[in-house]
C-alpha cells in the first residue's frame, strides 16, 4: 500500500472519529449522531452541567441584565478546552436570543453568541459550595457581562 493510500486511510479515521467508536473485537460501531461521544470529542460541559450554567445565568438575568431595554433567551452553553494544559485556554460561547421590550408583535429577536476566554470547564464557570448551593464564577460573570453589554450596544435602534 503506498504512502498516499495509508495517509489517505489515516487521515479518514481523525475525521471520522468523533462519529465512531472501536469495539472491544476491533471492529468499528457507527453510532447516532447527539449520542456518546468518545473522550476526545466531548465538550467540556455535560448535559446536565449546561442546563444547570444556564439556569444560573437565567437566575443571575433579572437582577442584572433583563432589568433593561431588553429580555434574553439563553439557549445552550458550550466550552472547550484550549491546546495544552492550562485551564485558562478555554473558551465557552453562549448562544442566546435578545428580545428588545418593545410594542411590535412578535417582538424581535437578535440571535448572539458571546464568547468568553480563560474557562474551560463546569468548575471553571460555576461556584458549588459545601451545602450544595451553586452560583456563577465571579470572572465569568464579569466576562458574560461585558460581552452582553457590548452585544446590546450593537443592536439596532
Amino acid at each position: 500500500m503506498g504512502i498516499r493510500n495509508k495517509l489517505s486511510i489515516l487521515f479518514t479515521i481523525l475525521l471520522g472519529g468523533c462519529a465512531a467508536e472501536v469495539a472491544p473485537d476491533g471492529a468499528l460501531e457507527a453510532e447516532e449522531l447527539g449520542e456518546a461521544e468518545s473522550a476526545l470529542c466531548q465538550g467540556a460541559l455535560s448535559a446536565t452541567q449546561e442546563k444547570t450554567a444556564l439556569k444560573l445565568i437565567d437566575d443571575i438575568c433579572g437582577d442584572t441584565w433583563c432589568e433593561g431595554d431588553n429580555n434574553f433567551a439563553f439557549l445552550a452553553l458550550k466550552c472547550r478546552a484550549g491546546a495544552g494544559s492550562a485551564a485558562s485556554n478555554g473558551t465557552c460561547t453562549l448562544k442566546l436570543d435578545i428580545i428588545p421590550r418593545v410594542d411590535e408583535t412578535p417582538a424581535p429577536r437578535y440571535r448572539r453568541r458571546c464568547t468568553t476566554h480563560g474557562f474551560s470547564g463546569f468548575a471553571s464557570l460555576v461556584v458549588t459550595s459545601a451545602s450544595g448551593y451553586q452560583s456563577l464564577q465571579p470572572a465569568f460573570y464579569d466576562a458574560l457581562s461585558e460581552c452582553i453589554n457590548e452585544l446590546e450596544a450593537e443592536l439596532p435602534r
